[in-house]
């Protein structure tokens, strides 16, 4: 980082006591920091073990960076409730053997390893939230069948992790207390919650996204009472010859079919608006993976090209990052 934007952000964060920064970067690559107060993130944590009915009696596993709030957030719970928290790295047998858990979080591509390796979850696990990526609904499907309680969640740092979980009943999203949603302009939805971040830093400044205590997501979706329905990230929706097509669905079918080793990329094209191309992992049978996607979308949704290459880039929670993908495959697009 360059010495003047980590003394710019530097002063941020002396200026602004009693929060947590985490760390985030934006399309254009440029470091972000979001100010979390630890109200906020223990306002979250209440409405999570709430929801759980987390107490003293649990014992959390944590595989998660703590650098991210996925993994941040088990602490703050714990540190609520009573509840014990084991620190591991992540390793899929490792993980069903821990007969003392009762809780995690997860991301796809773990509960993906426990599926592949035909695990059986522990005995007194009670729940894992599964958040951070795309989690198709064969993966949830599998994961149950092996008696994973997986819970589908929607959460984002801005809101200090969970804004709305499943339960054990239904993968429904259900809302929890602490959150307010409503859908604005253009189907995105809006949050109003305690759990809200205080703001960002960037070298050019800090900023407060809210506008009367409302935060603008970038995702688009619907509210039917508690019960929140996402359809995307606004930003990836796009027009194939005059259909609208969305990317993250296609996300979650690749998912499906190749974990976290291919992925959708749009490519613009001067009749179609887009077309869709594959990146995917040398280790895969790419051949077997475009078949098979071909099959599950719309004839204006098939790969019109694949690219192989060596890893497909991603954060540290898993989550594709599709600027990246793109300027890796820049030369071959051109």
């Amino acid at each position: 980082m360059p010495d003047a934007e980590r003394r710019a952000l530097e002063s941020f964060v002396v200026s602004l006591p009693a929060h947590v920064w985490l760390a985030t970067s934006g399309t254009s690559g440029a470091l972000k920091l979001t100010a979390l107060s630890k109200r906020a993130l223990l306002a979250s944590a209440a409405a999570v073990n709430r929801h759980l009915e987390s107490d003293a009696r649990d014992v959390w596993c944590c595989v998660l960076p703590t650098f991210h709030v996925g993994g941040l957030g088990i602490y703050a719970r714990a540190y609520l409730s009573g509840a014990r928290v084991i620190a591991a790295t992540w390793d899929a047998g490792a993980f069903a053997s821990m007969d003392e858990i009762t809780l995690a979080s997860l991301v796809p591509a773990q509960v993906r390893d426990l599926v592949e390796a035909g695990l059986r979850a522990p005995r007194g696990l009670r729940a894992i939230v599964v958040g951070g990526g795309a989690f198709s609904d064969d993966l949830y499907d599998g994961a149950r069948e092996l008696g994973w309680p997986v819970l589908p969640s929607y959460g984002m740092t801005e809101c200090c992790s969970q804004v709305a979980t499943a339960t054990l009943a239904s993968p429904e999203l259900v809302l929890l207390r602490h959150v307010e949603a409503r859908v604005e302009a253009g189907g995105r939805l809006a949050l109003r919650s305690e759990s809200l971040l205080t703001g960002y830093a960037t070298e050019a400044g800090f900023t407060d996204p809210k506008r009367d205590g409302w935060f603008l997501t970038e995702d688009r979706g619907s509210v039917d009472g508690c019960v929140l329905h996402i359809a995307g990230r606004a930003g990836e929706f796009i027009k194939i010859g005059g259909e609208s097509v969305d990317l993250s669905r296609l996300d979650r079918i690749v998912a499906g079919l190749a974990g976290d080793g291919a992925a959708v990329v749009a490519v613009p094209d001067a009749r179609l608006g887009f077309v869709i191309h594959l990146a995917v992992e040398t280790r895969l049978d790419w051949a077997a993976i475009v078949r098979d996607y071909d099959a599950r979308v719309h004839p204006f949704e098939r790969a019109r090209r694949v690219h192989q290459v060596a890893e497909i880039p991603r954060t540290p929670l898993g989550k594709l990052k599709r600027a990246a993908l793109v300027a890796m495959l820049r030369e071959s697009l051109e």
